[in-house]
């Protein structure tokens, strides 16, 4: 029983804890896309091509709402359509040279701002546990 409620008490505040840098770091970015199309870009960056259904899917929204990113992204020049040729009828989606950038843009920045954070406010073994900490963080991701 002990070891539900250590469970328990741990996944509450990692969900404080990551919910509250997602929101700061969305609240501090400077680039002008929305957390839809960036959403978009990542995707596609971590899973390579897919198509509009996929990627809705992924997003949890309807294929229209996943149109209106998707042309967004493609009027901007960070995405581009080829045919799918497993499936002639239907697009497959991938980043561009330019969209590469804007995304590795973006996390740069991210990156910088938490690397600051870090220096400026932990110490070395703070920074030292946070580090060792990660990827157990990704891998409970992994399973949710």
């Amino acid at each position: 029983m002990a070891d539900e409620i250590d469970a328990e008490k741990t996944a509450a505040a990692l969900r404080r804890a990551v919910s509250q840098v997602k929101r700061r770091m969305r609240n501090s970015r400077t680039d002008d896309l929305s957390a839809a199309e960036s959403s978009v870009l990542s995707r596609l960056d971590r899973n390579g091509p897919d198509n509009i259904a996929g990627l809705a899917r992924w997003d949890q929204v309807t294929p229209q709402t996943m149109g209106a990113t998707v042309a967004a992204l493609e009027a901007r020049g960070f995405i581009e359509r080829r045919p799918d040729p497993a499936d002639g009828r239907r697009f497959l989606l991938s980043l561009t040279p330019a969209g590469v950038r804007q995304l590795h843009d973006i996390r740069d920045a991210a990156t910088d701002k938490i690397a600051a954070a870090l220096r400026e406010h932990l110490s070395p073994e703070e920074i030292r546990l946070i580090r060792d900490a990660a990827p157990l963080i990704e891998r409970v991701a992994q399973y949710l």
